[in-house]
């Protein structure tokens, strides 16, 4: 593994943050590599605005619902979440209409509107015929990643979205392209039939580290696939893609879990999207039958299987959170979020769900730290308030031309703020070949990540739209 400039534009910042991490584990290979690091600061010293102190880790839940949640942490049913919720904030997180996930998660990370930031919605149609999804050199500001990046402190983001191609940052990026059933079922489902080319991680160097992660297929929790051998759910339900969306998520998890041990970074960023995945399929069994027309009400028994096994996923997400944040101390700051919630819909004349109105604008957030007071409610939070607060947390500024704030519910004694971070300079792993070409893409295929016409495809008979 390298240290050093792979990492991004402060290679001795780098080498400081990461450093007490690795020192703090030395054994074996680790302790050769933390006295190399060790004499490389004693040479040259260390900068950066953080102390060393505390971390921060967001975790994003796609389309997480407080219908759901709530009374699932009242019910003792979520025990990780619940655990934020007795120690910090939790509540409702006000979104922005309308709800498309990476205009979403990208307003979420950079503390930008979406007219500012770029990214307005999942596919840029460059002509009819030819359509791709928003890459992350579509985004025009820098990301939370890159404004702490640029103060010194060290980072892990693992399947943000827009994340492809990976941006240098003082830590690790795993892309979203990375994870090969998401990607592939996305690009199918919006007719994006362009390859993902070239390096798929920051730094290449932990490419191999991150495919073993991938590849182990351990049980991370003891919560089952709730689809796979599930027989009572509504019979239109694609329990393949359901499976596999399960697997995706323990995947993103065990990738993440591998950054922590590896790095401890100071700011780390997590995206599951599992949850708005199986709504779409599911959510339709916990609204009123009165809302479908007759021919879609499934039997009393079968939308019960489907709530419960709708519920069962929120309780396996909590249990990776729960993994995520078991390593943080009770002064870091864990925070955890999700970009809407959802509703009643027919798609494809199935009985679905789906996020269009302003019945599922609201996402949740849970947030625990310090300054952060013991069983308080989230005060008014929205999507654009997440990136000044973890900035204030961390006693960086807050730019005045971010339209949101640190949120109510954490106290700082941050009070400086900056006009802009727009001048930080964000580069990317470039799209061309990466003299490793052949193989990435050969392992790709493998996975099945790429066909053999690199081309996506129609999306699975029956499938729910995004």
């Amino acid at each position: 593994m390298k240290i050093g400039h792979e990492f991004g534009a402060h290679p001795i910042a780098t080498s400081c943050r990461m450093l007490g991490g690795l020192a703090r584990r030395a054994s074996g290979r680790h302790a050769a590599l933390a006295a190399a690091l060790a004499l490389g600061v004693l040479a040259v010293g260390c900068s950066g605005d953080s102390d060393g102190g505390r971390r921060v880790l967001l975790i994003g839940i796609d389309g997480a619902s407080p219908r759901v949640a709530m009374p699932m942490v009242e019910a003792g049913r979520l025990p990780n979440l619940a655990d934020i919720t007795r120690r910090g904030a939790s509540g409702k997180l006000r979104s922005i209409p309308p709800l498309f996930s990476p205009r979403i998660w990208a307003t979420i990370a950079t503390g930008k509107s979406p007219r500012d930031h770029g990214i307005t919605a999942f596919v840029k149609k460059e002509t009819s015929e030819d359509k791709q999804l928003y890459l992350s050199h579509d985004r025009r500001v820098p990301a939370l990643w890159n404004i702490v990046s640029e103060r010194g402190f060290s980072v892990g983001v693992v399947n943000w979205w827009t994340t492809y191609p990976p941006e240098k940052i003082n830590g690790v990026m795993v892309s979203d392209h990375f994870f090969p059933e998401q990607i592939k079922m996305i690009k199918q489902t919006f007719k994006d039939r362009h390859a993902s080319t070239g390096a798929l991680v920051h730094p290449q160097s932990w490419t191999a580290r991150a495919n073993e992660l991938f590849e182990n297929d351990a049980p991370l929790t003891s919560i089952a696939d709730p689809f796979t051998e599930n027989a009572a759910l509504p019979k239109w339900v694609n329990r393949e893609i359901l499976s596999r969306q399960y697997e995706t998520d323990a995947e993103v998890t065990r990738v993440a879990l591998g950054i922590q041990q590896d790095f401890r970074p100071d700011v780390m960023m997590v995206f599951l999207p599992g949850i708005d995945r199986v709504s779409h399929w599911l959510w339709g069994n916990l609204e009123p039958e009165a809302l479908y027309p007759p021919g879609l009400r499934p039997e009393p028994a079968a939308r019960e299987a489907g709530a419960e096994a709708l519920r069962r996923y929120y309780e396996f997400t909590d249990a990776l959170i729960g993994l995520l944040a078991r390593d943080y101390d009770s002064d870091d700051l864990v925070l955890v979020m999700s970009d809407h919630g959802f509703e009643a819909g027919v798609s494809m004349m199935l009985l679905t769900g789906e996020h269009e109105t302003q019945a599922s604008l609201d996402g949740v957030i849970f947030a625990r730290g310090h300054g952060i007071e013991a069983g308080i409610g989230s005060r008014g939070a929205g999507v654009m308030d997440v990136t000044p607060t973890v900035l204030a947390f961390l006693g960086l500024p807050t730019a005045q031309d971010m339209p949101g704030r640190p949120g109510r519910f954490l106290t700082s004694d941050t009070l400086d703020t900056v006009q802009s971070y727009d001048g930080i300079r964000v580069e990317r792993v470039t799209l061309k070949s990466s003299g490793r070409e052949q193989e990435i893409v050969e392992h790709l295929r493998s996975l099945g990540y790429l066909e053999e016409d690199d081309a996506g495809g129609e999306p699975d008979a029956g499938a729910p739209s995004e």
